[in-house]
């Protein structure tokens, strides 16, 4: 299934369309509406930008008054009013701002900082009127993306929409690893709502990480900022006048100063259960008239007033055209001990919510996409394989990586059909930095000897056992079973799989990396000389493990051998890999490997060569006299 999304454009469908103001300045657009900044690219379509609330507040504060200084205390007068904060968190805002628009401050083309003073937008803006809704046009005359893979999740979410129609309130949580597309699928979702449920009135709240506390019911906040925005936000404003004062107080801009100083009577000696009472009202007589779908994304950041509202709105008796998604990765609420995790859980026990829990792509899924990509066109052998192994069917990772090979020339979609320049089997991909850094921040969560035991495992391949690292380590093949199931458990970089019994009678569990991708991060962290130790050590253990049956383990063996720079072992197993391979009827195999110990060869002492090379020159003979003399009889 491929569902596509709009990107930058409206789509309308019945009515006259609406207009609503956008600020212009060089390449972007700033939506004042939709509260989003937009890029016009090199092709002509428009790229969103993402910024915090309070970032995007900023940049359209300083273009409203483009041209002028604005002082530090005007801008924090207006964004935090009646809250004292830092003025040092500002500079913080100022950056991201620019990172953005890829603004220089020591020669800026948007902000110009003056020191001690303030900041003064330079760029020249146009206030410009876009319309709200364009009419229908073809999916093709359309910039879209893919979300592939997840009907079934769009089934259950349309369902839980129809419950909500019929005056049933409903609490979705939408789970999965980082890249998994949670947004994707809360973004296409959200827009068909908008096409098929016209009259479903739509909010959406951002969660942000405070590294410095975080303001209350701050999505919820940014939420019922967007319900109360134009004209059909003004019966929104008088119910929160009416039932919910402590909440429009939040917004001084809605009220005048003379409403402002009534509310302020009003709300004396508030308590915060008189504001979780009053929103809970609220927001059932606003969903009386028009239903209301509320998404809150990144929640593993949701302050404590924030989850108390939604375990209030869940537990409520009266009914609600009321549909509450959040979206949120599983493992930043267990290593934080976040108390979303307990809320969700006792959410669940008492059927007050529902849990959508995003899975990888599968193989044919990867597929799907690429064909996507090229039109609809064949997609080489071997490329989705390899995309889907080297990405575990992560979607963020899969983009990532097909993008990194578009740039190094590995692959190219040309006339509608993907090239290959180079070999798939000689293509050694890497993790692309944008995940590499990614990666690398999950790993410095770990503690020093979790992150030593992840760095052992990777030299000893995508599936590991504590009883080979615990040898490697000279530690206690127990404790680092239980380290490792922790790890499994909290951090999902690893999983768990069945054990493993080995011929010397040995049983140990079995580990493996979530993704090829954090194996190969965590690979290269060590030094080559520290991999080539480890590598070394990881065949000793092996071998002997695998002392009785050495040809179980034999291309393993000949390959940590081969790491470790011990070039005799490593051709030793490596011969007997290549048997093994010619009792299997596989002479091509064989061959490939005894060639490839030949090279080895070349790396022994000058006294050793011969009689290692004779024989493998011996046995390459045998195959390829063998393998003509079928070709002759055929």
């Amino acid at each position: 299934m491929l569902l596509i999304d709009t990107v930058g454009e409206g789509i309308y469908k019945g009515g006259n369309p609406a207009s609503y103001p956008v600020k212009k300045f060089h390449l972007f657009r700033l939506d004042i509406v939709n509260q989003c900044l937009w890029r016009r690219t090199e092709t002509g379509q428009d790229e969103r930008i993402r910024l915090t609330p309070k970032a995007f507040a900023v940049l359209r504060y300083l273009a409203d008054h483009a041209g002028r200084l604005v002082t530090q205390e005007e801008l924090l007068n207006a964004l935090w009013p009646d809250t004292f904060v830092q003025p040092e968190i500002l500079k913080g805002h100022i950056l991201n701002i620019r990172k953005a628009l890829g603004d220089r401050p020591k020669n800026p083309q948007f902000i110009e900082t003056l020191p001690r003073r303030g900041y003064q937008f330079i760029a020249p803006v146009r206030d410009e009127s876009t319309p709200a809704f364009t009419p229908l046009r073809l999916a093709a005359e359309l910039p879209f993306r893919t979300v592939v893979g997840r009907s079934t999740q769009i089934d259950e979410l349309r369902k839980c929409l129809q419950r909500t129609l019929g005056n049933k309130r409903q609490i979705v949580f939408i789970t999965g690893e980082a890249g998994i597309g949670k947004t994707a699928l809360a973004d296409e979702f959200q827009l068909q709502v908008r096409l098929d449920r016209p009259g479903v009135h739509i909010a959406r709240g951002q969660c942000v990480e405070g590294y410095g506390g975080v303001e209350a019911y701050y999505p919820i906040l940014e939420a019922l900022g967007q319900l109360c925005q134009g004209l059909e936000g003004e019966p929104v404003v008088q119910i929160l006048a009416t039932q919910a004062p402590t909440w429009l107080v939040q917004f001084p801009a809605l009220v005048n100063s003379e409403q402002r100083e009534i509310l302020q009577g009003e709300i004396l000696g508030a308590t915060r259960e008189r504001m979780l009472r009053e929103i809970g009202v609220a927001l059932e007589t606003i969903t009386s008239e028009k239903p209301l779908l509320l998404v809150l994304e990144d929640m593993q950041w949701a302050d404590p007033s924030t989850l108390d509202l939604i375990s209030a709105l869940a537990r409520r008796r009266q009914s609600a055209k009321l549909m509450l998604i959040g979206t949120y990765r599983p493992v930043d609420i267990v290593l934080s001990d976040h108390p979303l995790e307990a809320l969700k859980r006792d959410l669940l026990i008492h059927h007050l919510c529902r849990e959508i829990a995003l899975k990888p792509l599968g193989e044919a899924e990867v597929a799907q996409y690429l064909a996507f990509e090229s039109g609809g066109a064949a997609v080489p052998g071997g490329l989705a394989r390899m995309i889907y192994r080297h990405t575990e069917g992560n979607p963020l990772f899969m983009v990532a990586v097909l993008e990194h090979m578009q740039g190094r020339g590995l692959i190219a979609v040309e006339n509608g059909t993907w090239q290959i320049r180079v070999a798939l089997d000689e293509i050694d991909l890497e993790a692309p930095e944008s995940l590499r850094q990614m990666i690398e921040l999950q790993i410095e969560r770990l503690s020093e000897e979790e992150r030593r035991v992840l760095e052992v495992a990777s030299v000893t391949g995508a599936l590991f056992t504590p009883a080979v690292r615990a040898a490697v380590a000279d530690a206690d093949a127990e404790n680092l079973e239980n380290l490792c199931e922790g790890l499994a458990r909290r951090y999902q970089i690893v999983r768990s799989v069945d054990s493993k019994e080995f011929p010397d009678g040995t049983t140990s569990a079995r580990y493996e990396f979530v993704h090829a991708l954090y194996r190969e991060v965590l690979y290269h962290r060590l030094s080559p000389e520290r991999r080539a130790r480890i590598h070394l050590h990881v065949g000793e253990r092996l071998e002997a493990l695998y002392a009785q049956r050495p040809g179980d383990a034999a291309p393993e063996l000949a390959q940590h051998f081969e790491q470790g720079g011990d070039w005799l072992r490593a051709i030793k197993y490596l011969q007997l890999a290549a048997d093994t391979a010619g009792r299997r009827f596989e002479p091509r195999q064989a061959a490939d490997i005894l060639e490839h110990s030949l090279k080895l060869v070349k790396r022994l002492p000058d006294g050793e060569h011969a009689e290692h090379e004779t024989t493998i020159l011996d046995k390459l003979a045998k195959i390829y006299i063998d393998w003509l003399r079928e070709a002759t009889s055929t």
